[in-house]
């Protein structure tokens, strides 16, 4: 992360938190976490620390911070890896210092220092790792893959329109396809998956309005249990023609169900 969490930090960190610092030790910290964002990302990562450990803490953040971010952050805290290898590090401090009864108290601080660094060394680069996003059209680039929608024909089955249009989509001949697809009734169990390949096929022409209407109409057939592929497919098309607002309104709708299509991605998806 290019600076090293050193035991004088988290002490500075810990008095800021506790409000135990002088006045003037306080707006020379906070002016330099200002100044610095690995310790602006340090202050957030051991104040979430604390609140896991429900220890109450008197200073805010006074910054800017981005609640996805957080949330991520908070997400992250809470999972069993994360927790599991905190309460690891910690017991391990704790064994050594059972062991070693005659070691310093200054010692002993300083170990559970070291302990704390650990833990967010880990949670730091996690952090990093959140933060280092992609461009956003990179992003649909990784993400969008047509050739996963779902498939319902079989071999040697070319009679109906649906077959039809999936192997002109799977030859690339979009319009054609688009064609076969549109005939498809609304009250056919397929209506919903020929919209999907319709938005897929405009996607791959290129025209984005005509994807984004079909991805929108699947996300109003509220009674398809596979519905919320419309946000998700609304949200890529948003990156890919690189509208961020509308990308951002259409993870709101996704992370407000967690059985939404790829809510997990959505949530870790930062714009």
């Amino acid at each position: 992360m290019g600076r090293a969490i050193t035991i004088e930090i988290l002490e500075e960190i810990e008095q800021y938190l506790k409000g135990t610092l002088t006045e003037a030790k306080h707006k020379a910290f906070e002016e330099k976490m200002f100044a610095d964002e690995l310790l602006r990302e340090e202050v957030i990562i051991q104040k979430q620390l604390y609140a896991m450990h429900h220890t109450p803490t008197k200073n805010s953040v006074p910054l800017e911070v981005d609640e996805e971010t957080l949330h991520q952050l908070k997400e992250t805290l809470k999972s069993k890896e994360i927790q599991a290898l905190s309460n690891k590090i910690r017991q391990a401090g704790k064994t050594y210092i059972a062991e070693k009864p005659t070691i310093k108290k200054s010692r002993k601080k300083h170990l559970y220092y070291y302990i704390a660094a650990s833990i967010a060394i880990l949670l730091t680069t996690t952090l990093f790792l959140i933060n280092s996003k992609p461009s956003l059209q990179e992003y649909y680039n990784d993400n969008v893959n047509w050739e996963n929608l779902p498939s319902f024909t079989t071999k040697g089955d070319t009679e109906n329109n649906f077959s039809k249009g999936e192997i002109h989509f799977k030859k690339k001949d979009y319009y054609k396809a688009i064609e076969s697809f549109k005939t498809i009734p609304k009250n056919d169990k397929l209506y919903p998956y020929s919209l999907l390949y319709i938005g897929a096929s405009y996607d791959q022409l290129n025209e984005n309005e005509n994807a984004l209407n079909a991805f929108e109409n699947v996300a109003k057939l509220t009674d398809f249990e596979e519905h919320s592929k419309g946000y998700w497919y609304s949200l890529l098309l948003y990156l890919k023609t690189n509208n961020k607002e509308k990308a951002k309104e259409m993870k709101t709708i996704i992370l407000k169900d967690k059985n939404n299509y790829n809510y997990k991605k959505a949530l870790q998806l930062n714009l």
